[in-house]
């Protein structure tokens, strides 16, 4: 067996061996003395070399154990000779002493010899079975395989026999003569007995282990189908790559499918409000009969013109005077208690042609001041003050209030003006301008709250900011108002940060100007009016529009369309619907479904929280 079959721990035991006996000083002396302290520092090492032998074999490990033993016993049974030695040298002197001594010496370095061949015979003896072992562990192969092992180990026992009879040869002749053609017959039975019974013992061995490893895949079919199964691993790992990208693409267009079926519903309750509240075009070529030209004339006018100016240059082919903007003057509407306080004037009062940028600044300042002086006082008393406080003459004052009323009659199309003029004639209520002011200003008190360097914030964080702002917006609400900050701010496909102040940069002409501000508000007053639609329906519907309702009844509709209302804000309603704020709610005088309808149309009516579904709604125990 050469060096490289032996198992590892094998290689390392001798390696060590090899080592320590190189840092063994070899003496030259022929002091016995000197000597022996040379050969038991090497006795040592082999005495620990034998330990970590028998305690890593498991085969001869108890024959070992029991060398090891025997042996640590004859040099215990040494040294206590020795150590009687050492006192009959005391006794019989130093001559006597020092002659049995090497005498012992002698013995015990011919007994370490004889050891020591004894290991080394047992350390191959080691090897091979342990490379027999080996050959016994290996995989089973092919059958193919199987019958080669077969022809192998007859050839064996062929050369074995062959080795026999070679041994033969070398015994001494006049004891076993052998023939130099055939041999001794009787040797070659025996020979021929004992290899049957190795082939014997090989067959029973090989059907052993043809049984044990039955199951085994050779290992060339392991290979190709380690490679196979490779492959198939990746290609179930694009698969599953492939499949995610998938699944994410089809969540996203369910996202986007959702969005734009809520958007079509809106769009549909919106159409539907439109053909039931909007009124059908006027048929304008009926206008051509009635102005000097005919219908070339007016066709020649009218060309290109939207509705409203259409309608300007009809008034103005009917009578100058009835366009106020051609007017130098307006005329006073007296002092009878019925007018206005603010209006109340007697004679004439100049045009000042306020542009819409004007108009829209004096709204303004009128909404701060009075956020600066309360709320209880009503806006046509407010107003009367802010014209006084500003103006001492009459005259000037009433210059304002007309010009001021006049510019706002003509920008009733601008929803923040309606707003103002509604509440300055008791038509809708001022809740509804703080209501829009407060939410305008908690998102924005949020969004510089959650901003990194208290300017700018990205898309990401102002979409979930303004899904906690206001809970109750769909999708498709919180999809338009991300395009509406884009398009405010003028943002590219690539951009992703926000500008706080940019977004809520307001001028003279207030806050509500905004476009971002602008859609709060649309979409505030479409939330508004489904809401009211809902409670309405649960009253009875359009077609019970002369139904008398009660107040308990309105407080069970807001109660199962809104079931998370407060009963404060639900007595408040109910106060505006029935234009009763101080009486008893249980006193209040039932009234028509349309009048009250109307009432909450022109409140500040918001919903609380989400109508819970009767389909899935379900009570739960603890």
């Amino acid at each position: 067996m050469t060096q490289n079959n032996y198992p590892k721990f094998l290689k390392d035991l001798m390696m060590t061996v090899r080592k320590k006996v190189e840092q063994v000083k070899k003496t030259s002396s022929e002091v016995l003395e000197t000597q022996q302290l040379y050969y038991d520092e090497i006795l040592e090492i082999y005495r620990e070399s034998l330990k970590a032998l028998i305690e890593n074999t498991a085969t001869y490990s108890s024959i070992l154990s029991e060398i090891k033993q025997a042996y640590d016993h004859a040099i215990d049974i040494r040294d206590e000779r020795i150590s009687q030695f050492i006192t009959q040298d005391k006794v019989f002197g130093l001559s006597a002493r020092k002659k049995q001594r090497d005498d012992k010496i002698k013995s015990l370095l011919q007994q370490n010899e004889d050891l020591r061949e004894r290991n080394l015979k047992l350390t191959f003896e080691l090897s091979k079975v342990k490379k027999d072992m080996g050959k016994l562990k290996d995989d089973k192969f092919s059958e193919y395989l199987t019958l080669m092992r077969e022809r192998d180990a007859r050839y064996t026992l062929y050369f074995e026999n062959l080795g026999l009879q070679m041994k033969l040869k070398e015994l001494d002749g006049s004891s076993y003569p052998v023939d130099d053609a055939y041999g001794d017959p009787v040797v070659l039975r025996i020979a021929l007995d004992r290899c049957r019974e190795q082939l014997s013992t090989t067959q029973i061995d090989l059907k052993k282990r043809t049984e044990e490893y039955a199951d085994t895949v050779p290992r060339r079919e392991y290979d190709i189908l380690t490679a196979k199964h490779y492959d198939s691993t990746k290609q179930v790992d694009a698969l599953s790559v492939e499949l995610q990208s998938l699944q994410d693409t089809h969540k996203r267009v369910l996202t986007l499918k959702k969005g734009i079926e809520e958007e079509l519903i809106e769009t549909r309750e919106r159409c539907r409000e439109l053909e039931r509240a909007g009124t059908p075009r006027p048929q304008w070529e009926l206008c051509a009969d009635f102005i000097g030209g005919g219908r070339d004339r007016w066709w020649q006018l009218a060309s290109g013109l939207s509705s409203r100016d259409m309608l300007r240059v009809l008034l103005k082919e009917l009578g100058p005077a009835a366009e106020s903007e051609q007017l130098e003057h307006f005329d006073g509407f007296g002092t009878d208690p019925v007018i206005p306080p603010y209006l109340r004037h007697e004679g004439k009062v100049r045009n000042l042609r306020l542009s819409r940028r004007e108009v829209s600044v004096i709204i303004n300042d009128i909404w701060l001041g009075k956020l600066e002086h309360g709320q209880d006082m009503s806006m046509q008393d407010y107003v009367t003050n802010y014209f006084e406080d500003r103006y001492q003459q009459p005259s000037v004052r009433a210059e304002w209030a007309y010009n001021l009323c006049a510019g706002a009659e003509q920008m009733l199309d601008e929803p923040q003006v309606k707003l103002f003029w509604g509440v300055l004639h008791g038509h809708l209520s001022e809740r509804i301008y703080w209501g829009h002011r407060a939410q305008w200003q908690s998102l924005k008190e949020l969004l510089y709250k959650h901003s990194k360097d208290g300017e700018t914030i990205t898309l990401e964080e102002f979409e979930k900011i303004a899904k906690v702002t206001f809970p109750l917006k769909s999708e498709v609400d919180i999809k338009n108002l991300m395009d509406v900050v884009r398009k405010q701010l003028k943002l590219k496909i690539t951009s992703n940060e926000i500008n706080l102040d940019k977004l809520f940069q307001e001028n003279e002409e207030g806050f509500d100007r905004v476009e971002f501000a602008r859609e709060l508000y649309r979409q505030r007053q479409l939330a508004q009016d489904k809401y009211i639609r809902e409670v309405v329906n649960e009253l009875g519907g359009k077609h019970g529009a002369n139904k008398i309702v009660t107040v308990e009844n309105v407080k069970r509709a807001f109660a199962i369309i809104d079931p998370a209302i407060d009963h404060i804000r639900m007595e408040r309603y109910i106060r505006w619907a029935f234009s009763d704020q101080t009486s008893e709610l249980r006193s209040i005088c039932p009234l028509p479904l349309r009048t009250v309808a109307t009432r909450l149309a022109a409140g500040d009516i918001e919903r609380v929280g989400a109508r819970y579904r009767r389909t899935n709604r379900r009570t739960i125990y603890k």
